[in-house]
């Protein structure tokens, strides 16, 4: 399984201008289904799951081990190195425990309001590139991120 991360254009304009603070602010890793078109103009959740909606929570039963809006990172934080300039976005890998879901996207973003801006988007995660779907039936399923971090600069 092929993993590739890409920022939403708006993501950037957040983090710059402090909508965004990567590593304090509560930021949640949804997983949507093969009917989500990643586009990078979206800006907010809501642009992703418009409707219909390709959260898996929508298709799938509400005992499959996902709840709305997927999970919470943790262990989240911003580092940087001088020698070279450079800086990374890391956090622990993200869990969900007896999943049973049809899907192919993580969409990450956070969650709160700032000004008109509700639920801002960071990026999506393509978790397979054949193109397949992720079918998993009750079991635990990891999305991990990469070893050189999620976002680096």
């Amino acid at each position: 399984m092929a993993s590739e991360f890409t920022l939403y254009s708006s993501a950037r304009k957040y983090v710059l201008d402090g909508t965004i603070v990567l590593d304090t602010d509560i930021l949640r890793l949804a997983l949507a289904t093969s009917a989500y078109t990643p586009d990078v103009a979206h800006a907010v959740l809501a642009d992703v799951f418009s409707s219909p909606s390709p959260e898996v929570e929508a298709v799938a039963s509400p005992d499959n081990g996902y709840t709305a809006w997927g999970k919470m990172l943790t262990g989240q934080v911003a580092t940087k190195t001088d020698t070279p300039s450079a800086g990374k976005f890391d956090a622990d890998d993200v869990v969900w425990t007896a999943l049973t879901a049809t899907f192919r996207y993580g969409i990450l973003f956070a969650e709160k309001t700032v000004g008109a801006i509700v639920n801002p988007l960071i990026g999506y995660v393509l978790f397979d590139a054949t193109p397949a779907d992720i079918v998993v039936s009750g079991i635990d399923w990891e999305a991990r991120w990469s070893a050189n971090g999620i976002i680096t600069n």
